[in-house]
C-alpha cells in the first residue's frame, strides 16, 4: 500500500539519509522527488508547545531564539516538558531534524526554521497565566515574528464551546489568517473512545490532521471528525526527546501534525509567493483518499503527497477546487460581521476561556463553569505514546 505514494524512482540523494523507520521518506519518495524541489529553506516553522531542546545534535542550527508564553521564563529554546519527556523537541526533529546524534534522524524540511514558543502553562509551576492565553499569545507572537506555518500539536475536548473554538483562540486564528500564515493541529487520539471535536484542530481555519499507519490505514485512534482535512503518518518509528533521548512505539497524531507542518513549510519555500489559502487547496486536491466517501471524518481528503502540492505547473489544481478548512472559516467571519454584536458580558465571558490539559477535569468543571459563570474550560493533552529505549 505504501507504494502508491510512490512517484518515479531515481537516484537516491547522496545527502542527509533518514532512518530505516522514517517510513514516510520512502512513500513520499522524499529524495528523489520533494528535495530536489526543496528542503525548506527560507520557510520558519513556528511550533508552540512544551519548548524545545535546541542544543541536541539533531538539532543543531536549526532552532530559533523563541519565546515563553506560558510564564516559564525562557526563551523556547528548552524543553519544559512536566509529563513526558520532551514532546515539543519530539516535534522539532521530526520537521527538521539534522541527523546525528544518538538517532540519526532527519527532518522532513531539514533547511527550515523552528521557531520554538513554550504555550504549556502546566509545565510552570504557579503559573497564573490563562492557558488559552498562553496558546493565542504564542500565536500572535510566532506571527509577528515571520512564521510561515505554525504547529500545534496538542488538543482538548471543545463539544459545548460555539464554533467549537475559544472566542480568544479564534480571534488568533483569524488574526494568523489575515497574516497569510498556515495553521496545523493535531486531530486527537481518542478515536477509540469518547472521539470528541478537540481545539485547536477543530477551530475554522486550521488545517486538522489525521493519521495514517505504515500500510495507509487510518489509525486506529485518531478522532474521527468532519474538520478533518488531511492525513499522515502517525505511527512505525521512534521519537526524539530532550537529552538526545530515543523513544520507541511512538504513535499519535501529534507527529501527524508536526510532518505536515513540515510540508507546508517545503510547499512555501518552493512557493514564496503561494498564499496560505492555495497551499491548503493543494494539499487537499492532491491528496491520496484513503476512505470513500472523500473526505472522510478519519482522514479527510487523503494521505497528503508533497511532490504534488508542492509543484503547480506539473500538477494543476482548479481554482474552485474545494477547501473546507477556509470555507468554515469565512463563513463564520461573515456571519460574525452580519450579526448583531453581542452583549459586553458574553464576550467577557469567552474572552476568559481556558485550555487545560485532563479530559476529566474538563468535564467536571467546564460543565460546572457552563452553568455558574457561563465559562468555557478546553484541556489539551499531547498526544503520543512512547517508551525509552536509552
Amino acid at each position: 500500500m505504501t507504494a502508491l505514494l510512490l512517484a518515479n524512482a531515481s537516484p537516491a540523494s547522496a545527502e542527509l539519509q533518514p532512518r530505516e523507520d522514517e517510513w514516510w521518506f520512502s512513500a513520499w519518495d522524499v529524495q528523489n522527488s520533494v528535495w530536489p524541489l526543496s528542503k525548506g529553506t527560507g520557510a520558519t516553522v513556528a511550533l508552540l508547545d512544551t519548548g524545545v531542546d535546541a542544543g541536541i545534535p539533531e538539532l543543531s542550527g536549526a532552532v530559533l531564539k523563541g519565546a515563553d508564553t506560558a510564564g516559564g521564563k525562557t526563551d523556547g529554546r528548552k524543553d519544559l516538558d512536566a509529563f513526558e519527556d520532551g514532546h515539543g523537541t519530539s516535534m522539532a526533529v521530526m520537521i527538521t531534524g539534522q541527523g546525528g546524534g544518538n538517532s540519526g534522524y532527519v527532518g522532513i524540511a531539514p533547511e527550515a526554521k523552528i521557531l520554538p514558543v513554550h504555550v504549556m502553562t502546566k509545565d510552570v509551576t504557579g503559573s497564573e497565566i490563562s492557558p488559552t492565553d498562553a496558546v493565542a499569545n504564542g500565536i500572535r507572537f510566532a506571527v509577528d515574528k515571520g512564521a510561515t506555518v505554525i504547529n500545534l500539536s496538542f488538543g482538548g475536548g471543545a463539544d459545548d464551546i460555539p464554533h467549537q473554538c475559544p472566542k480568544r483562540l479564534l480571534d488568533t486564528v483569524a488574526y494568523a489568517i489575515a497574516h497569510d500564515v498556515v495553521l496545523v493541529a493535531s486531530s486527537g487520539n481518542k478515536g477509540r473512545s469518547i472521539n470528541s471535536p478537540e481545539a485547536p484542530g477543530s477551530c475554522p481555519g486550521v488545517v486538522a490532521v489525521g493519521g495514517v499507519d505504515p500500510n495507509l490505514r487510518p489509525w486506529a485512534r485518531s478522532q474521527r471528525q468532519p474538520y478533518i482535512a488531511v492525513a499522515a503518518p502517525a505511527s512505525g518509528s521512534v521519537v526524539v526527546g530532550r537529552d538526545d533521548k530515543i523513544y520507541a512505539d511512538a504513535e499519535g497524531t501529534s507527529g501527524a501534525a508536526a510532518l505536515v507542518s513540515g510540508a507546508v513549510a517545503l510547499i512555501r519555500a518552493r512557493n514564496p509567493s503561494m498564499p496560505g489559502r492555495t497551499v491548503v487547496q493543494r494539499l487537499l486536491a492532491t491528496a491520496l483518499p484513503i476512505n470513500k466517501p472523500v473526505p472522510d471524518e478519519a482522514t479527510g481528503y487523503g494521505a497528503i503527497r508533497i511532490a504534488r502540492a508542492m509543484d503547480p505547473d506539473k500538477y494543476p489544481v482548479p481554482a474552485d477546487a474545494p477547501n473546507p478548512v477556509y470555507d468554515r472559516f469565512d463563513q463564520l467571519q461573515g456571519s460574525a460581521h452580519n450579526a448583531t454584536v453581542a452583549p459586553a458580558a458574553k464576550t467577557t465571558e469567552a474572552d476568559h476561556s481556558d485550555i487545560g490539559i485532563s479530559p476529566a477535569v474538563y468535564a467536571a468543571i467546564a460543565g460546572v463553569a457552563a452553568l455558574v459563570i457561563g465559562g468555557l474550560v478546553l484541556l489539551w493533552r499531547r498526544a503520543r505514546n512512547r517508551q525509552s529505549v536509552t
